[in-house]
């Protein structure tokens, strides 16, 4: 299976629902799941496994994907 790579703007904390993932293609994806995981990192890459405005997001060096729908 082939995932879209984009990468996250600025920098990220890691998962939690409701944190907004935005990227340098101008798309922004809130999370919907109630997963969690802290890992600070600046400009990571993310793969997106997405149908139409909602999806699953996994950020570089994370342990697992969650749910997203994009809000922009």
């Amino acid at each position: 299976m082939e995932y879209d790579k984009e990468t996250i703007k600025g920098s990220t904390d890691g998962y939690g629902r409701g944190v907004k993932f935005e990227l340098t293609n101008g798309q922004v994806w809130e999370q919907t799941s109630a997963d969690d995981e802290y890992l600070h990192q600046f400009m990571p890459e993310v793969l997106l496994d997405t149908a139409g405005n909602i999806g699953k997001l996994k950020i570089n060096d994370m342990n697992g994907w969650v749910e997203v729908r994009r809000i922009l």
